[in-house]
């Protein structure tokens, strides 16, 4: 049910994030294919998303940001998403986001959500649709059973948020000049002067 970070495979392993209120019905119920908000922004079908490894983990976060800032107005935040933007008065406004705001927007996200450990084998793999330029974003049209799920945490059992996960990987990977290319936002929302 738990597994400390330092025993996940950031290769190879696959990532799920939710909002910590979920943890509780997943681990009591799985994971069930839906339309959620993220999928809604997109157009796409109900599935459960998952990230293979850490250059999976950058790349949602990366295109969470970009889609912010460069694919919505303000007006166009989804209800559900407005209580991350706390710099913006008027959600009705037709103006861009920028890119600070929605990586601070990001930040708060992450800080309520939690990265879960999807074991999936090759049967369950054969049934995914892989989207993305990368291949590292899998979307599963199938049930996940709460066997297959495990909670990261520390070395202390202390569950980690998402953010924290999503600082283990920035940490391994600041200095791959290739990850800083393909994930530039993921990486200038750790590197902002002001990360709150």
């Amino acid at each position: 049910m738990i597994i400390n970070i330092d025993n996940c495979d950031f290769n190879n392993d696959y990532f799920h994030f939710t909002n910590k209120t979920n943890i509780n019905s997943i681990l009591n119920e799985g994971l069930k294919p839906k339309i959620g908000v993220a999928s809604k922004l997109v157009g796409d079908r109900a599935n459960v998303s998952v990230s293979k490894g850490g250059k999976g983990i950058m790349g949602i976060i990366n295109s969470f940001i970009y889609k912010f800032y460069m694919g919505l107005r303000i007006i166009d935040i989804p209800q559900e998403y407005r209580h991350y933007f706390l710099e913006i008065d008027d959600f009705n406004s037709k103006d861009s986001i920028s890119k600070d705001i929605a990586c601070r927007a990001m930040i708060r996200k992450l800080k309520e959500e939690v990265y879960l450990r999807i074991i999936l084998d090759d049967e369950k793999l054969k049934q995914a649709k892989v989207g993305g330029l990368t291949g590292y974003d899998v979307n599963l049209p199938i049930e996940i059973d709460k066997s297959c799920i495990e909670i990261i945490t520390n070395e202390e059992n202390r569950i980690l948020s998402a953010y924290e996960v999503a600082k283990y990987v920035y940490e391994k990977a600041k200095d791959k000049e290739i990850f800083r290319k393909m994930h530039e936002d993921f990486f200038y929302m750790y590197e902002m002067k002001e990360c709150n």
